[in-house]
């Protein structure tokens, strides 16, 4: 500290090492801060009093994080003033006292920090074999990344990532309009700590509202919990937080689903195998998501095919199990892993596992395969029906229970709830008589049946919801309080919505601060105007936040970890300077002697050792012994951190070198009229010709390896003749495979217990 000038540990300081620009940069300590703070505090004005330095809420916002976050905030305060007249009323204390005995902790910002249009390849075995029916050999879609922050002590520490893809109406059946929730992962740091789940259901819930509004009707979600030592998202979790079983992940899911029966947003519930398994569809009916188990089991099973299942690879064992039951007299089969002669019996056998077979009408053998090796399982495989405009009838029906509650939230007004700032902020509370008169018109409503209740299309509740007088309730009465919240546990609430979740109109007099704040857009934390992207027609492009194994190899390559909160907030005041900063290097050299990390200057690399680099004091210090080899200096550039118009003017530049490179990469003519086009060729020739490279500091390589990376993520080309190009792709190819690696991991292990439970059965 340059005040105290105490030493303190740069994880416990926050301290960033990337902003200690030459190794001199001043630093103030937490316990100065919080003094100079305090001696001040009656003389700064609290606009004075704000955090420099960028945080979460000063992110770009869009239409979904705005969506998600204003109705979280409605949804906390709410739950939050619930839990204090609760624990009021069952201590015996006033409002004020349970107040301040339930620790909140600072407000929740939700960011989204990906949106990027990607392309899952069908993989070969796959698209071969249901080539005849124009199975599609790729799948576009949208994957988005969302990001939760809580603030503790003035710091912004992550708590929850999402990753969810998006397959909107023009992609190509069997994926049309298919929601897939691929990962999501949580360290249990918020305030209070039981408030998690309430949370986290809250986003799903409002995620799911939103999306069935654009026009999405079905959601898959695989149940799997990572296995030990894996992490989806976020890395080196805290080891008294513990993994969720199999049994309590899915119950999670369920009940967060069921919630969103309860509020209308979803019909109905099923699961994979119970919708696809049982009409005699063959595998090309199933959705193809990635990330997800149908993609790799089905690629392994048709391979078994291809290959003659299991007899290849057990002909030695095979034939020796022969001559032992030839001794024996008996003429059983050997074990393949198959019982031949029943799928035989049964037509599928044989020739039955042939493409020729399915072209005939025949069973399809991988569907029949893969129903047996999800049936004990399937509970894991989620799917909900979302009650979207145009949902058909039968997926709009849900069961009595959920009917019927329906049926009592609508008679509280209180149905639904995804939009945050209406009226009902505060507590309402119907009068006798606008409750007898609504449960009357209900139960008349009600004589169609169970099923007409729970189909949305039907508004028989229209007439009965607008004929509740709702009022502002007596504050000053805790009997009443006390007699309804002990009638029913809290239901999150916004605003009023039909029997099928669509937004209400609100009453003319209506009136609340939230609901103006809303319609006056939002603000940062001065005040200003924001602008909200369209995350649907805008990308979102982060680097290391794009897919999950990028964000994890980011962690890994720098300790950020997650395994106590002072490493959680150190962490998250990083990741969030890498978002502010998406021009800054992502991993930088250390000296090997001071350990400091080479921002700036030169630092001086050892050809013949591993990773050995010394910065510039190091070199230069006569005191320490010199390095047995010698050594190459090699020039750091500095990080320099660019303005909004430096930014939007780089982006402009980059589209125009990107639409020089395509047409570098593919003229052949020695005499092009264009003379960029032949700059363009030069600075080609240079980095393939070029000794000293990228990383060993030439301005000019590090500038074309810029412009070709950038490049070679947007390309769709098969045989793109840009030089790197393929190769580039080929590297976050591999980055895909060890995401798949894990993937593959968690379905051998889900696969290898549930078959051991079938034979201990």
């Amino acid at each position: 500290c340059d005040k105290c000038e105490k030493w303190i540990h740069q994880i416990c300081g926050l301290f960033n090492t990337r902003q200690n620009k030459n190794q001199q940069s001043e630093y103030t300590c937490p316990m100065c801060t919080i003094e100079d703070l305090r001696k001040k505090n009656n003389s700064v004005k609290p606009a004075d009093n704000k955090n420099p330095t960028p945080g979460a809420a000063d992110l770009p916002r869009t239409k979904l994080s705005e969506v998600l976050e204003n109705h979280v905030k409605v949804m906390v305060k709410k739950k939050y003033d619930y839990l204090i007249e609760e624990k009021a009323d069952t201590e015996q204390i006033t409002d004020e006292e349970a107040r301040k005995a339930i620790d909140m902790g600072g407000p929740i910002t939700i960011r989204q920090v990906s949106s990027m249009d990607r392309k899952l390849e069908v993989r070969e075995r796959m698209r071969k074999r249901y080539a005849f029916k124009n199975y599609p050999e790729e799948f576009t879609y949208r994957c988005k990344c969302l990001i939760v922050f809580q603030n503790f002590d003035g710091v912004d520490v992550i708590l929850f990532g999402l990753y969810v893809y998006e397959h909107d109406e023009k992609n190509p059946a069997p994926n049309t309009r298919t929601i897939y929730v691929s990962y999501l992962d949580s360290v249990h740091y918020m305030r209070p700590r039981k408030m998690r789940t309430f949370v986290y259901h809250e986003i799903l819930i409002s995620y799911l509202d939103y999306v069935r509004k654009k026009g999405y009707s079905i959601v898959h979600i695989w149940a799997c919990p990572p296995l030990k030592g894996d992490d989806y998202i976020l890395y080196a979790k805290p080891e008294d937080q513990k993994t969720p079983k199999d049994d309590r992940l899915r119950q999670w899911y369920l009940d967060m689903l069921l919630e969103c029966q309860k509020r209308g947003i979803v019909g109905k519930l099923t699961n994979m195998y119970d919708l696809y398994f049982k009409d005699g569809n063959d595998a090309t009916a199933i959705p193809y998501l990635e990330g997800d188990y149908f993609v790799s089991e089905a690629e392994n099973i048709i391979k078994d095919i291809e290959e003659g299942g299991n007899k290849k690879k057990n002909t030695t064992s095979g034939q020796k199990s022969k001559k032992k039951d030839n001794k024996t007299g008996r003429g059983g089969t050997r074990s393949t892993g198959l019982d031949e002669d029943a799928l035989r019996a049964s037509g599928i056998g044989g020739p039955d596992m042939s493409v020729k077979s399915l072209q005939d009408g025949g069973k399809d053998y991988v569907m029949t395969k893969l129903g047996e090796t999800i049936q004990p399982m399937k509970e894991s495989f989620l799917v909900a029906f979302l009650n979207w405009s145009g949902a058909r009838d039968e997926d709009k029906i849900v069961c009595k229970e959920i009917a019927d509650e329906r049926t009592r939230r609508l008679a509280f007004g209180d149905l639904s709830c995804t939009n945050h700032g209406d009226a009902m902020m505060g507590s309402y509370r119907e009068s006798e008589k606008a409750k007898a008169n609504a449960l009357a018109a209900l139960n008349n409503a009600r004589l169609d049946g169970v099923k007409r209740l729970a189909r949305p299309e039907n508004n028989s509740f229209s007439e009965a919801n607008s004929s509740l007088e709702k009022h502002q309730s007596d504050k000053g009465s805790k009997k009443e309080n006390a007699e309804r919240n002990s009638g029913k546990k809290f239901e999150g609430e916004s605003r009023k919505r039909d029997v099928d979740g669509n937004t209400k109109p609100e009453n003319v007099g209506s009136s609340s601060s939230s609901f103006k704040e809303s319609n006056s857009g939002p603000v940062d934390k001065l005040g200003r105007p924001v602008k909200v992207i369209d995350d649907d027609s805008e990308e979102l492009d982060c680097e290391f936040l794009n897919n999950r194994q990028a964000f994890l190899n980011l962690c890994q390559g720098n300790h950020y970890q997650f395994d106590q909160l002072r490493r959680a907030k150190h962490t998250s005041m990083m990741v969030l300077w890498h978002l502010h900063n998406p021009d800054a290097p992502k991993f930088v050299l250390q000296c090997s002697q001071c350990s400091r990390e080479i921002l700036s200057g030169y630092r001086f690399h050892c050809p013949v050792c591993a990773d050995f680099e010394l910065c510039q004091d190091c070199y230069r210090n006569p005191n320490i012994p010199k390095h047995q080899h010698s050594l190459t200096p090699v020039a750091v550039s500095g990080q320099t951190e660019m303005t909004e118009a430096q930014r939007k003017e780089r982006q402009r530049s980059i589209k125009q070198y990107m639409g020089l490179l395509q047409h570098a990469g593919t003229c052949t003519s020695s005499s092009c009229p264009s003379a960029n086009c032949a700059k363009m060729k030069g600075l080609l020739k240079h980095g393939s010709s070029c000794q000293v490279k990228a990383a060993g500091g030439c301005h000019v390589c590090k500038r074309i390896w810029a412009l070709l990376q950038i490049h070679a993520r947007q390309c769709k080309q098969k045989n793109c003749p840009v030089p790197k190009c393929m190769a580039i792709r080929e590297h976050s190819r591999q980055i895909a495979l060890q995401q798949q690696a894990m993937d593959d991991r968690r379905r051998q292990e889900m696969n290898r217990t549930y078959a051991a439970a079938a034979a201990a059965r």
